[in-house]
């Protein structure tokens, strides 16, 4: 994989270029939010739930804070976890490395695909993310910002992939995929 090979110092530049990218494309964002949430007025769904589904201003700025504190943190990969030396003076160490693909099923909360897609990115893992139908024009505004930036960095926009389907057959289907999909992350 590609992000497996890029430095700690290359994935915190293209986490913060996400960051403004969610900032310059708010517009667009909340346009998409609109119709998640007049879809969700037309559905009936609680107070509650159309909370967790709406975006303004602060929430998309607080979305690009979670993902500047990422671009923060220690890089996670060729961590030496532990290591000894053994009695024929061989050096053992345990290092952390990525997973690979990881599906990541969450429900109607637009600002996790952000959160969850910059987590894997930083930890050089390739996602796949599955978010509530109730959010989806929402998550694509969001998964195409995040793509764009990628792909300005000459990145493959697969590295951060939204499955296409959002019913629970597709669902099925990813957990399935053992031969594509490393682990799955029910979130929720």
């Amino acid at each position: 994989f590609v992000v497996s090979q890029l430095d700690g110092a290359t994935k915190n530049r293209v986490l913060r270029e996400m960051a403004q990218a969610l900032r310059d494309n708010k517009e667009q964002i909340l346009k998409a939010n609109k119709l998640d949430m007049d879809d969700a007025d037309k559905n009936n769904l609680t107070p509650a739930l159309k909370d967790r589904l709406l975006l303004d201003d602060n929430r998309i700025e607080a979305m690009a804070v979670a993902i500047e504190e990422i671009a923060a943190l220690k890089e996670p990969v060729g961590k030496v976890l532990e290591g000894w030396i053994t009695d024929d003076g061989l050096k053992i160490e345990k290092v952390s490395i990525p997973i690979g693909v990881i599906g990541i099923i969450y429900e109607s909360r637009p600002n996790v695909t952000s959160d969850t897609a910059a987590l894997s990115f930083k930890s050089s893992n390739v996602c796949v993310l599955k978010g509530g139908k109730e959010a989806q024009h929402s998550n694509e505004a969001i998964a195409k910002v995040l793509q764009d930036v990628l792909m300005a960095n000459n990145l493959p926009k697969a590295i951060i992939s939204l499955l296409p389907d959002s019913s629970r057959e597709a669902v099925s289907k990813l957990i399935k995929m053992y031969e594509y999909v490393d682990l799955i992350v029910p979130r929720g």
